[in-house]
């Protein structure tokens, strides 16, 4: 598995279902507008010409409400993603808005890269991050790591302990076995994702919850229409019935009064129906938008407390290390363990800005001795045997 991300996704679809879908949520409105147009513009014949524009107004009652009933899937579908990424948004703004740190001068933890990358964005970058794994484990003096030509060679100081946690276990166990160029991404974000739930960092939310209702159509909308039909209905016969009283004609008013509501009844139902279907029309957009709501948020890490807190710290790590550039030449004494520092900028997205600074120390330490950490891929690195 070589994709660029693993993120967390706990409702999972297959590759082939969701290209399905694409194609079926592309070409089944196409289809229907065309039909739309073409029902609309079919001419009618001289004979039986009210059976034609009967059927024509059928036909195009049916694709219209189709359409519709898909276009409010669509739209649904997207508020209820938009509402969720608006409300994960909201999430990350609040803790970086209460964050008590402006810097943070030292690693705030030794959680590893891979829980701080999930920390971060619910997602791990697998060719960026597994290179900051790397790196990490040199600075914890499990590996070393020294270039040589136009490769660069691993050397492994020693094999997995209870220090680390069991995904960077799981990433040492395939340098030594030499087999890192096969590694199994979402495998290793697995291993991420449980050391997190473990550290008590973060946990995802609620699976989405099951909504029960009698159809498209709520039995409550059912019985508030289904009221007021009836009382329509009762009221017109009711009408019909004081008007002949006042003429003085009770028998022929208890008649006409029947009469009325029989026919008024037969009326309002079709007019009712109609609403109901197109009830269901916006129930469905509605019902749409909250699965596609908590499936958003569900394929979202939320972070506890704790996860907060550790965030925040390595929010204001992020910051000391994008300013490093700005004190290094001032304050050398301050920069400690940058052989830990580096796999984190890489995380961070901050290496090429820190590697401009120049300080020599960034890529040779006790560590490793490299060229630039972004000419590293685990295609050029080789186990020394």
């Amino acid at each position: 598995m070589n994709n660029s991300e693993t993120k967390y996704k706990n409702t999972k679809l297959s590759l082939s279902l969701i290209i399905l879908l694409i194609i079926f949520y592309i070409l089944f409105p196409i289809a229907l507008i065309y039909g739309i147009i073409k029902i609309y513009k079919m001419p009618l014949t001289e004979t039986g010409i009210f059976q034609t524009v009967i059927m024509k107004i059928i036909i195009l009652f049916i694709l219209i409400f189709l359409l519709c009933f898909m276009v409010s899937g669509i739209i649904g579908n997207i508020v209820g993603s938009l509402k969720g990424k608006t409300f994960i948004n909201k999430e990350n703004k609040i803790i970086k808005k209460t964050n008590p740190y402006i810097y943070y001068r030292e690693l705030p933890n030794d959680y590893g890269i891979g829980v701080t990358s999930l920390l971060f964005d619910s997602k791990i970058e697998n060719y960026k991050d597994i290179i900051a794994v790397i790196l990490d484990l040199c600075a914890k003096k499990y590996l070393s790591l020294i270039k040589g030509n136009d490769k660069y060679y691993i050397k492994i100081l020693k094999s997995a302990d209870n220090k680390l946690l069991s995904n960077e276990k799981f990433i040492l166990d395939l340098i030594i076995s030499k087999n890192i160029k096969n590694i199994n991404y979402s495998e290793w974000y697995n291993y991420c994702l449980q050391d997190g739930a473990d550290l008590g960092l973060y946990y995802h939310y609620e699976n989405p919850k099951e909504v029960i209702n009698d159809g498209l159509v709520t039995k409550k909308q059912t019985d508030f229409l289904n009221k007021i039909h009836r009382n329509i209905c009762l009221f017109i016969g009711l009408f019909v019935f004081i008007i002949a009283l006042i003429a003085g004609r009770l028998v022929e008013g208890i008649f006409y009064s029947l009469v009325a509501f029989a026919v008024s009844y037969i009326v309002l139902i079709i007019l009712f129906y109609v609403i109901n279907l197109f009830t269901a029309v916006l129930n469905i957009g509605k019902t749409q938008k909250n699965i596609t709501y908590d499936i958003t948020l569900n394929n979202h890490l939320k972070r506890t407390r704790k996860g907060a807190m550790e965030l925040q710290k390595l929010i204001s790590f992020k910051h000391f290390l994008s300013d490093f550039g700005n004190f290094v030449d001032k304050h050398p004494e301050e920069v400690i363990l940058w052989d830990r520092y580096l796999s984190y900028a890489q995380v961070f997205g901050l290496t090429k800005e820190i590697m401009s600074s120049g300080y020599k120390q960034l890529i040779d330490n006790s560590s490793f001795q490299i060229d630039n950490i972004n000419n590293i891929t685990i295609y050029n690195i080789e186990v020394e045997k």
